[in-house]
Parts: C-alpha cells; sequence; structure tokens
C-alpha cells in the first residue's frame, strides 16, 4: 500500500510538473510597414541572469514558438539585422497552456549611444536554407569603402591584389541589387555602391530556377537601405586616406502615407600604388629575350553617381514604383618603369637596351538608366503579381591606352595609342506571379528578357622613329557588333511538412547572340535553347541544429572582351586578343549545409563540391621579341572540393570573435598543358575578426587575413597575409568618426608565376604602406545608419601585367 501512494505521489508531482511548463508565442514585424521579419532570433532568459533558457528563430511569417517553459520570471529578447533591439523584463509565466505575447516590432536603428551599443551584440553571418545574409554593419574596415570591403570578411571570399573578388575561387558570380540584376558584373558591379547605402548582403551560393542561370559560383545580393519612419530621414559620409583615396556620399528619403521617395548619391575615388617589379623571358623565332622592369603603377578609380526613386500606393495593395539613376564611371592607371632588355641567339648576345616607359590607360562611360515596376498582392497570404522594365544605355563609353618608351636621354623610341568607341544598351523586363497553394507551400512561375547590346570601333597608332611621329595602323582598325537577348520562363515549388524544407525548381533560357566584326570570317552567331534545375531541401535537428543541401546547374556566357578578334594592348609588352569560338562554360554545384546554435554562438559548415565544363581562363604565350599576348580559351575542366567554416562567438560582453576559414582541393583537367599532367592544389584561406567594446561610445576592430597559394593553368600566385585595425568613436547622437589602418605591419606581397615552354615570367608587387583612412559620418532624424570602410585586399596594382 505504502508502495502504490508514493508510485501515485510521483505521478501527480510529475504532472504537476508536465501541465506547469507554458508554450510561448509571438509574431515578429517591422514598425511602420508590419512586414514580418524572418529569422529574428528570439531569446529567453532567466530573469536577473544571462543563461539561455530558449532560443528560436521567427519563421517567414514573423512567428515563433517557445515551448515547454518552467513557470517563472524571464526576458524576452528579439533581434534582428537592421534593427532595434527588442527587450521585455517583464515576462511571468504560470500556470497556463499558452502564454502568447502578442506582435513584437522591430524599430530601424537610429545612430547613438543605443546602436553603438547593441552593434556588439549582433551576428555578422545569418544562415537560411538557401543563402548566408551578411550584416553590412558588422564591418568597420568598411567605412568610406564599397560592397567589396564589406564581403572581405565574408567566409570564402577573397578580394585580390586589384580589388577583384572571387568566391570560393571563382570571379564567376552574378550581381543583384534589391533582387534585381545589375546591368554591371562582378567586381565592377560591387564597387559602384557605397557601403554606407547597404542594409546587407545575401551570398547565395545554389540559386534558385529563378535567377539568372550566370555565375558559376552563385550569385551576390545587395540590399540597400530602406527606411519605415514617418517624413524625413537622411546621412551624410566623407572619407580620405593616405594614399590619397578620397569620397563622399548621401541619401535623402522621405515617407508620407501613401508616397515614398528617396535620393542618394556617391563620389569615390580610390587610390592603390604598388611597387611593380616582374622578370620576363620570352621565346620567338629562335631569339630569346629577357627583360626586367620595376617601377611604381597608380590605379584610380572614380565612381560619380546620383539616383532617385519613387514608390506610389494607389490602393492597398498595389504599390508602383519608378526610378533613375546616372552613373560615371573610370578607371586608369599610369606607370613609369624601368626596362632593361636583352636578347640572344641562344649562345651569342644580341642586344642590350635599357628603356624608361611611361604607360596610361584609361577606361570609361557614363550610364543613364530608368526603370519602371508594380507589386500587387491578392491578400495578405503572399498571394502576389509584380513586374518591371528595364533601359540603360552609355553613349560616351571609351577604352584609351597609351604606351612610350624612351631612352635614356628621354628621346622616344617606341610607342602606341590605342581607341576603343562604343556604345551600349542594356533592356530588361519581367513578369513574376507567386500563388500559395497551402499555408507552408507555394508556387512560383514568370517570365524574364534581358538584352545587350554594343556597337563600336577599335583604332590604333603606332611611333615611327624615323619620322619621329605617330601613324595610324589602318590594318588593325576594326568595327564590331555584339548583342545577346536571352528569353527566360521559370516554375519553383516549395513546401514545408513538420521539420522538413523543400524546393524544387527549373528554368528554361532561349539565347539568341549575334557578334559581327570587319575582320573577315569573325563573325559568328548563336541559337541555343537550355534547360537548367535546382533543388534546396532542408532538416530541422533537435537542439537547435539545422541541415541543408542544396544542387544547382549553372553557366557562364563569354563576355564580349572574351571574343573581340583583335589586337588590344595593356603596355608595350603586353597584348591581349579575344576568341571569337569560345565556349560557355557549364557548372554542376552541390552543398551540404550544417548549423548549430549555441546559446550566443554559433557554428556553422559548408560542405561543397563544384565542376565546370570548358573552364575559361586567360593564357599567355610569346608574341612578338619581348611582348607576350593573352587571349581567353577553353582550357579543359576543373573540379573544387571544399569546406567552409564559420564560428560566431561572444567571448564576454565586450569582445565578440568571429572566425572564417575556407579549404579546397581544386585540380584542372587542362588540355594545354605541355607535359599532359593536371594542375592540382588545396587552396585556403583564414580570417580572424576582432570586435571589441571598450566603451558604451568606443568600439575597435581587429583584423587578420590570411590568403594561401593558388594554381592557374600556366602557374601558381603565393600566399601572403594583412593585418587592419579600425576605430570608431560615437561623438554624439548623430555624429561618428573612423579611423582604419590597413596592413598594419607592411606584410603583404603577391608574387606570380608563369611558366611555358616559351615563356618565364615572375611578377612580384609591394602595395603602398602605410594606408590610414578617417571617415565621418552624420544622420539626421531617424535614419539608420550602416557601420562601413575600404581599400579590401586591393592591396597591390599591377597584377595582370
Amino acid at each position: 500500500m505504502n508502495k502504490l501512494l508514493f508510485v501515485i505521489a510521483i505521478c501527480i508531482s510529475t504532472c504537476g510538473v508536465i501541465f506547469s511548463q507554458t508554450d510561448i508565442t509571438g509574431k515578429v514585424l517591422e514598425k511602420g510597414s508590419n512586414k514580418p521579419i524572418d529569422a529574428a532570433d528570439v531569446i529567453l532568459t532567466k530573469k536577473g541572469t544571462t543563461a539561455t533558457v530558449a532560443h528560436i528563430l521567427s519563421d517567414v511569417a514573423g512567428q515563433f514558438t517557445l515551448s515547454g517553459i518552467n513557470a517563472g520570471e524571464y526576458t524576452l529578447t528579439v533581434w534582428s539585422l537592421g534593427y532595434d533591439v527588442f527587450n521585455n523584463p517583464q515576462i511571468t509565466v504560470s500556470s497556463s497552456a499558452t502564454l502568447n505575447v502578442g506582435v513584437i516590432e522591430l524599430q530601424s536603428l537610429e545612430v547613438g549611444l543605443a546602436e553603438v551599443e547593441i552593434r556588439a551584440e549582433k551576428r555578422q553571418i545569418v544562415y537560411k536554407l538557401d543563402k548566408k545574409v551578411i550584416d553590412a554593419t558588422g564591418n568597420l574596415m568598411s567605412s568610406g569603402g564599397t560592397a567589396v570591403d564589406i564581403l572581405e570578411n565574408a567566409p570564402s571570399v577573397r578580394v585580390d591584389v586589384e580589388g577583384g573578388v572571387t568566391f570560393r575561387g571563382s570571379s564567376g558570380f552574378k550581381v543583384y541589387i534589391d533582387g534585381r540584376p545589375s546591368m554591371y558584373t562582378g567586381t565592377q558591379a560591387l564597387q559602384q555602391i557605397p557601403a554606407s547605402q547597404i542594409e546587407n548582403i545575401e551570398i547565395i551560393t545554389t540559386p534558385s530556377a529563378r535567377y539568372d542561370t550566370d555565375g558559376d559560383v552563385g550569385m551576390i545580393n545587395i540590399i540597400t537601405k530602406k527606411h519605415s519612419m514617418q517624413g524625413w530621414n537622411g546621412m551624410v559620409n566623407v572619407y580620405g586616406n593616405t594614399a590619397l583615396s578620397n569620397g563622399a556620399d548621401f541619401l535623402l528619403t522621405h515617407q508620407a502615407k501613401k508616397l515614398k521617395w528617396s535620393v542618394a548619391a556617391h563620389w569615390n575615388k580610390p587610390v592603390r600604388e604598388s611597387h611593380f617589379e616582374q622578370d620576363k623571358t620570352t621565346i620567338v623565332n629562335g631569339i630569346t629575350t629577357h627583360s626586367y622592369s620595376n617601377g611604381p603603377r597608380t590605379g584610380t578609380s572614380y565612381h560619380y553617381g546620383v539616383r532617385g526613386g519613387i514608390e506610389y500606393m494607389p490602393a492597398e495593395r498595389t504599390t508602383l514604383n519608378l526610378g533613375m539613376e546616372i552613373l560615371y564611371d573610370k578607371y586608369t592607371r599610369d606607370g613609369i618603369l624601368n626596362y632593361k632588355e636583352t636578347r640572344t641567339d641562344g649562345v651569342t648576345p644580341l642586344a642590350t637596351d635599357e628603356y624608361i616607359s611611361g604607360d596610361d590607360f584609361d577606361l570609361h562611360a557614363t550610364v543613364t538608366l530608368g526603370r519602371i515596376g508594380f507589386d500587387h498582392k491578392f491578400n495578405d497570404k503572399g498571394h502576389k503579381l509584380s513586374g518591371g522594365f528595364l533601359l540603360a544605355y552609355e553613349g560616351d563609353a571609351l577604352e584609351y591606352f597609351q604606351s612610350d618608351l624612351f631612352d635614356a636621354h628621354n628621346q622616344q623610341q617606341q610607342g602606341h595609342r590605342a581607341w576603343e568607341d562604343e556604345v551600349r544598351q542594356t533592356v530588361r523586363g519581367n513578369l513574376d506571379y507567386v500563388y500559395p497553394f497551402s499555408p507552408t507551400g507555394k508556387l512560383q512561375t514568370g517570365y524574364q528578357y534581358h538584352s545587350y547590346l554594343e556597337d563600336g570601333d577599335y583604332s590604333m597608332q603606332f611611333w615611327n622613329p624615323a619620322t619621329q611621329a605617330f601613324f595610324w595602323r589602318d590594318d588593325i582598325y576594326n568595327t564590331f557588333y555584339f548583342q545577346r537577348g536571352i528569353h527566360s520562363v521559370y516554375a519553383i515549388a516549395s513546401e514545408s511538412y513538420k521539420k522538413f524544407d523543400f524546393q524544387a525548381g527549373l528554368r528554361g533560357e532561349h539565347t539568341h547572340q549575334v557578334l559581327r566584326s570587319s575582320i573577315e570570317g569573325a563573325g559568328r552567331i548563336v541559337n541555343r535553347f537550355e534547360v537548367f534545375p535546382s533543388v534546396h531541401a532542408g532538416y530541422n535537428l533537435p537542439k537547435e541544429q539545422t541541415l541543408t543541401v542544396a544542387y544547382s546547374y549553372r553557366t557562364n556566357r563569354p563576355e564580349l572582351f572574351f571574343m573581340e578578334p583583335y589586337i588590344t594592348y595593356r603596355d608595350y609588352y603586353s597584348a591581349e586578343k579575344g576568341n571569337p569560338d569560345i565556349r560557355p562554360e557549364y557548372i554542376h554545384s552541390s552543398e551540404l549545409n550544417y548549423k548549430k546554435d549555441l546559446k550566443e554562438h554559433v557554428l556553422a559548415s559548408s560542405l561543397f563540391y563544384r565542376y565546370r565544363k570548358d573552364k575559361i581562363e586567360r593564357l599567355r604565350v610569346p608574341y612578338e621579341a619581348g611582348v607576350t599576348l593573352d587571349s581567353m580559351a577553353n582550357v579543359g575542366q576543373d573540379r573544387a572540393l571544399g569546406l567552409e567554416l564559420n564560428g560566431q562567438f561572444k567571448m564576454n560582453r565586450w569582445w565578440n570573435l568571429n572566425l572564417s576559414g575556407n579549404i579546397y582541393y581544386y585540380k584542372v583537367e587542362n588540355q594545354y598543358k605541355m607535359d599532359g599532367n593536371d594542375e592540382t592544389s588545396v587552396n585556403y584561406d583564414f580570417t580572424l575578426n576582432n570586435l571589441f567594446q571598450v566603451h558604451k561610445n568606443t568600439r575597435i576592430q581587429l583584423d587578420g587575413n590570411f590568403v594561401g597559394p593558388s594554381v592557374t593553368t600556366q602557374g601558381r600566385s603565393d600566399a601572403f597575409w594583412f593585418a587592419n585595425i579600425a576605430v570608431r568613436q560615437q561623438w554624439f547622437r548623430n555624429f561618428q568618426s573612423t579611423l582604419s589602418f590597413r596592413d598594419i605591419f607592411n606584410a603583404a606581397r603577391y608574387r606570380s608565376d608563369i611558366s611555358t615552354a616559351n615563356l618565364e615570367s615572375i611578377t612580384r608587387i609591394r602595395p603602398q604602406y602605410p594606408v590610414i583612412r578617417l571617415t565621418l559620418t552624420y544622420t539626421f532624424n531617424n535614419y539608420k545608419k550602416n557601420d562601413d570602410s575600404r581599400d579590401g585586399r586591393d592591396l597591390f596594382e599591377g597584377v595582370n601585367h
């Protein structure tokens, strides 16, 4: 009897514990717009402590449920990228089965003490089913810079010696801005947008069928700053550094009940200075030419632009938008190099000459762009129709090359001038439809059109030593015309069931391409229809773990300069020529992702595999005595198998640590290799990012970056490393300054080797030191501010020479 009473007592007490547990539910919305906030962190802690009791992310509808909470007093904290932190210390759980805390509104951050105190708490990277979201506010070194600088500490992203961005070893990525394709490609697109005007950046390594298929490693979507506050809002940034880089930008917005408009402008002039050194040996027609060159090189970019936009709501669920941009983009490079050239027939020295080379390169264009679009919601459950049209025109695009050789008495010996004049036109249109067929499932379908046209001519002058004047080379003059039009249709179905998420898509594309040239036999016409599938799946494991798998089939269509069938020059000893028969690359990409939340810490990993057919790469061969010729070719296949790791750790209240690493095995099956062997390498890079909150108004960032060695079809580049430091000071509510010092130990060095049967080349580059930057930021009214800075790993000038 006593045993029976004991068992009954245990059951009653156990049931009492079970039934005293409560589920806490709620919904997270953006204040002002009432838009659901996906993947917001919802954290419950025991009142008066920092111990996490429960942690979950809000779903796509902004809803969340914290299950199995015992009776007691708690603090509820909610935060997400780009929003202020919500904190409620008055959560009391009693014996009720469910506690609904209602709607939680997150407000845009202001520049003030609250922002400075909160920013150190925010995660720099948020992982979702099909993408990584990089917080644009998390990198102090991006102040005064562009999207390139924000990406500098992102997992698997490299910024090379000339500021070019590669991801997982490839520069083949597509850039979107607010979900719309940029008219620029790759790094050039990223350099157009000031970091201060960016909310966050999405990295999508296996894009769904909704997006353009160009880009072997996926796409980067830049989310610009919006606001939901009524009235006027704005910000102004100015910067300058010891390399004489300078710039300024502003953003002004106004929102009324049905009308919202914005205007922004930027002026950005980054300067890269390096010491350039090159040893080069060529063998042409039995003559061996060895040249040694060294001297300073300076690369300067000019990015000027103004843009404006209007959004109008004629009805509650209908939005019309109109936008216009005028951009001026210019890149110049100049250098004064000392050349020493020796020629032999293999046995007997033939000649030795010394020159001073003056090089000048100017690439510029003015772009006028207009767009119009609409968005109509049939209901509040995601049923909607949207569309848009974009037209961009470049009427004064020019590429100018100049190279001169002078003797010791400053008398010109050789030289040339080259002009490539062209007009460009881009047209885009889209119509997209979303139909939710269940509470958690939806069907997306649409039509998209993209056309790019370029029409121009190429002319060149050479120096005649006998007449001491330049003369036109009529045999080199060439006219060209290029137009590529792509019609696309797509369909995507997605559904969630319990702990599973699944998405499958199919995209069909028809490409019509015309290339015409005055060079006989160089014209080409292409008509092609292709199908590209994509698959994404996710599973929520116990204990805040997530597992996702993804696959996509993509392509890289060659750009026009890959195909231009005539010779151009970068300097007197470096020539280029396109290949009109170059084929597109085709890429199979797959990855397996794992994420684990450990209270205030996050661990994430990605195992990825990429196979690329008809890999496009630049090949360098001897052309004339001492002169090399670069051309694009389909060199074969390559494969990459790698592991990407990221850890975000809150070491204590004042120290956040972010570790990222990437290691992958890379193999090029090169059909042009003379010895028949394939190039293989193990590539790796690591980034260490420390953010210290030394005072409520002062933060310090200390970075360490190591970029491992890599191989190409014809050679390899050595590893290099550098460290940066930045200090941000909040002076009063609307004003702050950021002081950054790049490569503080003067450690960055670049070396690249090329070796073929008839060519040996070693290039060494040392960047200017020191590079110290000061950025000043002022905001007014309710505008939220981004943390930003510049000069990524673009430490060297002259790597392509």
